[in-house]
């Protein structure tokens, strides 16, 4: 064989394919063997306990006759029969204390016993079971039982096995012969089962390679059975929907941020040049340094956003937990927007009530009220009202800030908490279209959620606290 042959052997040996169907041939192997073998085993107990039945009722016979009329008895007895026992296959002897034996009936004629090779009871009415070999022929074997007498005298009955040897050898061929079909039929098997169990994989593995060669929207075919492979499949296939819509929202996202950052970097760069010119004076020069600054800080504004963001989503997002009422952060931000609100003639309100104490980081949730109360103040028209609004649902506590502006166009609904989205009406308003996915990110990182309902008359974001949370005195 050569050594190409060789490699592919040790190969194929080492997939999983073939240690599955090894292990089931195997299995069925040892089954059948052990089936077989308890099997055997039973059968012979029932042949020796059969024989020993018949050579115990013939002990129980010659030891009447013995007790009744001696050793001529059982002689007499054994001549009167015609030879019955000979004829049963029973060998029948007698041995005496002081080393006297002797044989009432031979099993076959010319054969030799060494009947005081046999082992003494212990106490009268007490059998005793040795095997006795029947002169020089190993397959000759006798199974007696020995009882010793009132007088001290020992009486033998055995019996050949050699016709028991014969059926259970003959069980012995009929299993082997068994056991060529069953390894046949192990090795088949293994082999359907191989196919059946491993067909799954062989899907995910063609699935990995079609995504490898290009197709990025390869997906393993399911087969509806339910089983767990079936499962691996569908959660494979959840995975990969997940990891698509990730990078999709990583180009979107690049995307997004090349545009937002070309307009800062741009300015940037123009306002640094413009103040290398040789006609600028220390003033101008100042001012360029300015600009410079206000625009490092909203491209750095915009990477602490993204980074946020990101930190949240992945689980990874440091949150220095206390308890906290939730009440006075919302009034607490509220203050903050209040005299942009009244520049704009706009009221902020906010309900009455007992405070609602959370286990948060507060300087988050300070992050994420003010990002709903920016929104909420830059779209509502002159003249209108943001109102704040706190209240128990449940084992969560929900922040409501609602507003009476134009609310969400329905095409941005199921867009606005992506990451850099800007719907058309908020082109025209300074942001960088991070404020509301990190109001969810922050929400997420809490085991909470952020919601919007809108119509004409105006939207309602609402966050929902988990937890254990508990009123107190307002």
């Amino acid at each position: 064989m050569s050594l190409i042959s060789l490699d592919r052997l040790k190969r194929a040996t080492r997939t999983l394919g073939f240690r599955l169907g090894a292990w089931h041939m195997g299995i069925f192997l040892a089954g059948s063997i052990l089936v077989l073998t308890l099997a055997y085993l039973g059968f012979s107990s029932s042949l020796q306990s059969e024989d020993r039945g018949e050579i115990l009722a013939e002990l129980s016979e010659q030891s009447a006759i013995y007790k009744a009329s001696g050793l001529a008895g059982m002689r007499s007895d054994a001549a009167q029969s015609g030879g019955t026992s000979v004829a049963d296959g029973f060998f029948i002897g007698i041995r005496y204390g002081n080393g006297e034996s002797a044989v009432i009936s031979p099993i076959r004629p010319g054969l030799t016993y060494d009947i005081n090779a046999l082992g003494r009871p212990a106490i009268p009415g007490k059998i005793r079971w040795d095997m006795l070999p029947a002169g020089d022929e190993e397959e000759d074997r006798l199974e007696v039982a020995s009882e010793l007498l009132p007088d001290g005298a020992i009486l033998q009955v055995g019996r050949d096995t050699s016709s028991r040897e014969e059926v259970l050898e003959d069980f012995r061929n009929k299993a082997a012969l068994i056991l060529i079909p069953a390894a046949l039929l192990a090795i088949l098997g293994g082999a359907l089962l191989t196919r059946r169990v491993l067909a799954p994989l062989h899907r995910l593995a063609d699935t990995v390679r079609n995504i490898e060669g290009g197709e990025m929207r390869a997906r393993v075919s399911v087969t509806g059975t339910g089983d767990e492979l079936d499962d691996l499949g569908r959660l494979f296939n959840r995975m990969l929907n997940k990891i698509s819509s990730l990078v999709d929202g990583m180009r979107n996202a690049l995307d997004n941020v090349a545009h937002d950052l070309r307009t800062p970097m741009t300015r940037l760069r123009a306002v640094a040049e413009t103040a290398l010119l040789p006609e600028k004076t220390p003033a101008d020069r100042a001012e360029a340094l300015s600009d410079c600054l206000e625009e490092s800080d909203k491209v750095l504004a915009l990477l602490k956003a993204l980074m946020d963001i990101s930190e949240a989503e992945t689980g990874t997002m440091r949150l220095t937990r206390e308890h906290s009422d939730l009440r006075r952060l919302m009034k607490e931000t509220a203050e903050v927007y209040r005299y942009p609100a009244e520049a704009k003639n706009i009221r902020i309100l906010l309900n009455d009530g007992p405070g609602q104490e959370i286990n948060c980081d507060r300087a988050r949730v300070r992050q994420a009220i003010a990002n709903l109360l920016d929104n909420a103040v830059k779209y509502t028209p002159s003249g209108g009202e943001v109102r704040l609004d706190l209240r128990e649902e449940g084992k969560e506590v929900l922040l409501t800030v609602a507003d009476n502006g134009p609310g969400v166009p329905v095409e941005d609904l199921a867009h606005i908490w992506e990451r850099l989205y800007r719907g058309d009406q908020s082109r025209s308003e300074k942001g960088l279209g991070l404020g509301l996915s990190l109001v969810r990110a922050v929400m997420k990182a809490h085991g909470g959620s952020a919601q919007v309902t809108s119509s004409p008359a105006g939207a309602a974001f609402t966050l929902r606290f988990p937890g254990s949370s508990h009123s107190t005195a307002g």
